[in-house]
């Protein structure tokens, strides 16, 4: 009955890699049609097929090391090949860097790293046209957005005074109306 057991979980396993092997065969393709995503090729024929295969990232010792930018309470930034709570500090970033190499030159490449990430993110934000939030409007009326501001202020110092039920309410309904205001104003 011992031998009759194993050779059932050879098969089974044996079965299960074989439909797994099958389904990786046979692995569907998306296409993408404008803004959706679908399984079927677009109708109008202007679609492209995407590329749905997880992302491939080796970072085992041979090829990669993980070097944290850390923050201290203090709020100065330093470098780390340790996770930045064994430094008592909060984790800004964690870059990816070639193992194997001497500490300076992982520093500089994380460094690196860290200057065209940060150039990404702002570049991405000018073309989006954002501003700092609460500085300028759409048509770039700073004493509007200002106003905006200071009524939303306002209204978060009347709330923090002790009120009753109905008064918080009516608060909560005027500083929610300015905040509105000031979305629409693109502030």
């Amino acid at each position: 009955m011992h031998r009759y057991y194993h050779r059932a979980m050879r098969l089974t396993f044996l079965a299960s890699l074989l439909l797994i092997a099958s389904g990786m065969a046979h692995a569907q393709q998306v296409y993408r049609c404008g803004n959706q995503y679908s399984g079927e090729p677009c109708r109008s024929g202007g679609g492209r097929v995407v590329d749905v295969s997880p992302p491939v990232r080796n970072l085992d010792a041979a090829g990669a090391s993980q070097v944290f930018l850390c923050v201290s309470n203090s709020g100065g930034r330093f470098w780390s090949p340790d996770h930045c709570r064994e430094r008592g500090a909060l984790v800004e970033r964690i870059e990816p860097v070639p193992a194997g190499l001497p500490w300076e030159q992982q520093v500089d490449i994380a460094d690196r790293q860290t200057r065209q990430g940060y150039a990404v993110q702002q570049q991405a934000a000018q073309q989006r046209g954002a501003s700092s939030p609460g500085v300028t409007g759409a048509s770039g009326d700073t004493s509007r957005c200002a106003h905006f501001n200071e009524r939303v202020a306002y209204y978060d110092r009347l709330a923090r005074q002790p009120q009753s039920g109905a008064s918080q309410s009516w608060i909560a309904e005027q500083r929610k109306e300015a905040r509105d205001q000031q979305f629409r104003a693109r502030c």
